[in-house]
C-alpha cells in the first residue's frame, strides 16, 4: 500500500532535505514528518474518525499540497485533488460530496465558500493553529475499504468523471516503475499539476521514497498544462536546479527539440543528464529520434488513471523509439478487434461519478479505448476509439462536453472540436453569423470552460446545409475523422 510505505518511511529514515522550493525555501524529511503529524492531528480534532472520508485539495503544486497529501493519508482518508483551473462547475460537481477542501490561500478559500457554501474549508496552517472554526453539521460520505485517492479524467459534460484509486494498487505501481528507472536517488523538477495521478507518483512517492528530492516551481508560476503558456519559460527553469529525473509532456519535448538547434544539451537540461519520462499524448517518432541525436534520451510511457496511471514503459535497459515501452510487470494483455484491453493488478476500483466515456471494466479487465498492437514486446498505440482529444500538454478534453458549452448559444448550430496532439484544441463552427460575431458569442460561455479546454481557433462555417450533406451521418452525426483530415492542419497553420 502507497500509505504504508511513505508513512513508513517518512518515520523511519534519516533526516535529509527532501522538498524545495525554486528561490525559495527548502524543507527537510523531519520537517515534512512534523507537519504531516500536526496536520492529521487537527484534522482528526476537528473531524473526528476520518477513515473512508473524502477530502479535496485545490492548491497549485507547493509544499502544502506534498504534506496535506501525507496527512489525509496518515488519518485514513480519501485524497481528491482538484485543478485550481477547473471551472466552478466542474469543482462543484467533484467536491459535492467532500467532507472538506483544503487550499492554500483566502482567494481560493472565498471562491470556494461561493461554489460550495456549506462545505467546510481549510487552509492547513490555519487549521493546525485553531485559526478557523468551520464545524460538521452532517453525516459524510465514506467510500469503501481500500480506495486511497479519487482522480478526476475527463467526461462527455461539465462533471468530470472520479477514478476509484486503490491504495494497493498505487503501491504496487510505484513498485514496478521504479524497477525500470536508474537505481539512484531521483531529484525531480515538477512542472506538471499534481493533481494529475502520473505527478504524484513520478513526483512525490519515487523522489522520495529512492531517497531523492522533489523542486517545486517559483510561486506565482502556473504548472504546464494548467492553462496556456509559453512552453520556453517553462524549459528555461530546468537547468538552474539540475534535476536527473523529469517527467515532460509532448509539447515541451518538441519545444526542448527546437531549442536545442541554438542551446548545448546543458544550457538546457543541467549537468546531470536527467532521466526523461513522456506521455499522456503520443509524441512523433521523429522527435525522438532527433533528440535521441542531440543526447537526450526520451523514454515514452503509456497509461490511464483506471490504472493508477502506468501501463507501459520504456526503460534504460530496454527502449524502442517511437513504442510505449513493455508492459509493467503482471499486467496481461488482449486484442479485441485492435482495441487494448488489459488484466492488470493494479486496476481501479471503480468510479466516482460515471458517464458513457467510462471504461468497460466488468469482465476483469481495462478496455482501455485504444487501438495497439505488440511487436517484439514493445507496445504501440495506433489510434484511439473514442472520442477523448489529448492535447500535447497532457491534458485530456472531451470534445462533446466543449461543444455542448458552446452550442448553448443560439447563434451555433453545430460545433466539432479537434486537436489530439497539439497544444491547445481547435473547432469548426457551424453557424450563419460572421466570424466576430461568433467569438464575441463563444467568449460570453467560456467561463464555464477549464482554460486549457477553451477555443481560440475557429473556422466558421457558414454553408450549414452544405456541410451537414457533406460531413455528417444519416443520423445527424458528424463524421469526425473525415472532418478532422479535411480542415485540421489548415486550423493550425
Amino acid at each position: 500500500m502507497i500509505t504504508k510505505k511513505m508513512q513508513d518511511y517518512l518515520t523511519g529514515t534519516p533526516d535529509r532535505v527532501v522538498i524545495k522550493e525554486m528561490n525559495g525555501r527548502s524543507y527537510t524529511l523531519y520537517e515534512l514528518r512534523n507537519d504531516v503529524n500536526r496536520l492529521a492531528s487537527a484534522l482528526e480534532e476537528r473531524v473526528g474518525r476520518c477513515e473512508r472520508k473524502v477530502f479535496g485539495i485545490a492548491m497549485r503544486s507547493c509544499y502544502e499540497w506534498v504534506y496535506t497529501l501525507l496527512a489525509i493519508q496518515k488519518v485514513g482518508g480519501v485524497l481528491l485533488p482538484v485543478p485550481i483551473e477547473f471551472s466552478d462547475d466542474q469543482i462543484e460537481s467533484l467536491l459535492g460530496k467532500a467532507s472538506a477542501v483544503f487550499v492554500s490561500d483566502e482567494k481560493t478559500k472565498s471562491r470556494m465558500a461561493h461554489i460550495l457554501p456549506s462545505k467546510p474549508c481549510f487552509i492547513p496552517a490555519q487549521l493546525v493553529t485553531g485559526q478557523t472554526h468551520e464545524a460538521w453539521s452532517h453525516e459524510d460520505e465514506r467510500l469503501a475499504e481500500g480506495i486511497v485517492s479519487v482522480i478526476h479524467t475527463s467526461g462527455t459534460t461539465s462533471k468530470p468523471k472520479g477514478v476509484l484509486i486503490r491504495d494497493e494498487a498505487v503501491g504496487l505501481l510505484v513498485d514496478n516503475v521504479m524497477k525500470r528507472l536508474p537505481q539512484q536517488p531521483l531529484h525531480y523538477f515538477s512542472i506538471v499539476p499534481m493533481s494529475l495521478l502520473i505527478e504524484q507518483v513520478l513526483g512525490v512517492f519515487i523522489p522520495i521514497l529512492s531517497g531523492g528530492t522533489l523542486t517545486l516551481m517559483p510561486k506565482g508560476i502556473a504548472e504546464y498544462g494548467s492553462a496556456s503558456g509559453n512552453a520556453r519559460h517553462y524549459l528555461e527553469l530546468i537547468a538552474p536546479n539540475e534535476p536527473n529525473f523529469l517527467y515532460l509532456p509532448p509539447k515541451l519535448l518538441e519545444e526542448a527539440n527546437l531549442l536545442l538547434e541554438t542551446h548545448t544539451r546543458e544550457q538546457l537540461f543541467g549537468n546531470n543528464q536527467p532521466h526523461i519520462i513522456t506521455g499522456g499524448a503520443k509524441i512523433p517518432a521523429s522527435v525522438l529520434h532527433e533528440l535521441d541525436a542531440k543526447g537526450v534520451q526520451v523514454f515514452e510511457a503509456y497509461g490511464l488513471s483506471e490504472n493508477s496511471s502506468i501501463i507501459s514503459l520504456n526503460s534504460p535497459a530496454e527502449r524502442q523509439l517511437g513504442s510505449a515501452g513493455k508492459l509493467l510487470d503482471g499486467i496481461e494483455p488482449k486484442f479485441v478487434n485492435g482495441e487494448l484491453l488489459v488484466k492488470t493488478p493494479t486496476l481501479c476500483a471503480g468510479y466516482y461519478n460515471s458517464d458513457d466515456t467510462s471504461c468497460d471494466l466488468s469482465d476483469g479487465y481495462l478496455h482501455t479505448g485504444d487501438i495497439a498492437d505488440l511487436r517484439d514486446g514493445f507496445l504501440y498505440i495506433t489510434g484511439r476509439k473514442k472520442h477523448v482529444i489529448i492535447l500535447s500538454t497532457a491534458r485530456n478534453i472531451s470534445p462533446e462536453w466543449v461543444e455542448n458549452v458552446y452550442k448553448e448559444s443560439p447563434l451555433i448550430d453545430d460545433m466539432i472540436v479537434m486537436g489530439e496532439g497539439k497544444d491547445e484544441p481547435c473547432a469548426l463552427v457551424l453557424s450563419s453569423a460572421d466570424a466576430p460575431t461568433v467569438r464575441a458569442e463563444m467568449a460570453k460561455l467560456e467561463h464555464r470552460l477549464a482554460d486549457f479546454a477553451r477555443i481560440d481557433r475557429i473556422q466558421v462555417i457558414n454553408d450549414i446545409s452544405g456541410f451537414r450533406e457533406q460531413f455528417y451521418t444519416v443520423t445527424g452525426r458528424p463524421r469526425r475523422a473525415e472532418i478532422e483530415a479535411r480542415f485540421l492542419d489548415s486550423l493550425y497553420a
